[in-house]
């Protein structure tokens, strides 16, 4: 199995001895931010444009994201020549599992689970401006009712009771439902698989976070070398303890 990493949050891999290719999605749906990184809808088309697999498989563990970006990987997926199957390996929820939906295939993993709800957002303004994105929003709720609808053949009141009660599903609830076409445990090859990637993304994600501690400690110290020059002992101490807060 060749490994191949994408920029962002995702891994790809072609495997030699089947005409299969294996995508992995962790983390946020959209562009990411300073505080953490995401996978966008453009980062999934350039990792499959060039694919010729006849399947093509992605891990899906994520909270979701930008409806947006769900929405553009759903319809991306869903135009695919290919045979594609999503694998909820934990999580796909909100614009996760609107991505889950544009497969051909959706497989639930054992302890795996889903979530849909009400698209929201953060914004402020007056009372016309505030109605506006009432309406914005409903509108968006519309186009994910579709989806849902498609997908799993229940009705618009029962996706829309659904979502206002924000609903998760187990892996056997996600079935019965019609969110996924299975549920069921993985293979040992493929354990392996999704072991040896966890544990890559981990062992990355980790040498980042410590980085950053490292920085800001350095940062820290410096500034605890400029108010020993300039204040008392027990001055000194209470700030150490007030910058030590800002790490834990």
């Amino acid at each position: 199995m060749k490994l191949n990493k994408i920029e962002h949050t995702f891994s790809s891999m072609k495997s030699e001895t089947s005409d299969e290719h294996v995508l992995v999605i962790s983390g946020a749906i959209g562009e990411g931010g300073y505080f953490y990184e995401g996978t966008s809808a453009t980062d999934v088309r350039k990792a499959l444009e060039n694919v010729k697999a006849k399947t093509i498989r992605i891990k899906l563990n994520s909270p979701g994201g930008n409806a947006f970006d769900g929405l553009e990987i759903y319809n991306y997926l869903k135009d695919l020549d290919a045979h594609v199957i999503v694998e909820v390996t934990a999580l796909a929820a909100s614009a996760a599992s609107i991505i889950a939906m544009g497969a051909d295939e959706v497989i639930m993993r054992t302890g795996s689970t889903m979530m849909i709800h009400n698209a929201s957002t953060i914004t402020y303004g007056n009372k016309d401006e505030m109605l506006k994105v009432h309406e914005y929003l409903s509108k968006i709720d519309t186009s994910i009712i579709d989806v849902y609808k498609e997908k799993t053949g229940l009705s618009t009141d029962e996706i829309k009771e659904m979502l206002n009660n924000e609903t998760w599903f187990t892996a056997s609830e996600a079935f019965e439902k019609g969110f996924a076409d299975s549920y069921e445990t993985q293979t040992k090859e493929e354990k392996e698989i999704t072991s040896y990637l966890n544990s890559n993304y981990s062992i990355s994600q980790k040498i980042d976070v410590e980085n950053e501690i490292k920085e800001i400690k350095n940062q820290i110290s410096e500034l605890q070398n400029q108010n020993n020059k300039n204040q008392e002992v027990k001055d000194k101490s209470v700030n150490d303890n007030r910058l030590k807060s800002l790490l834990f």
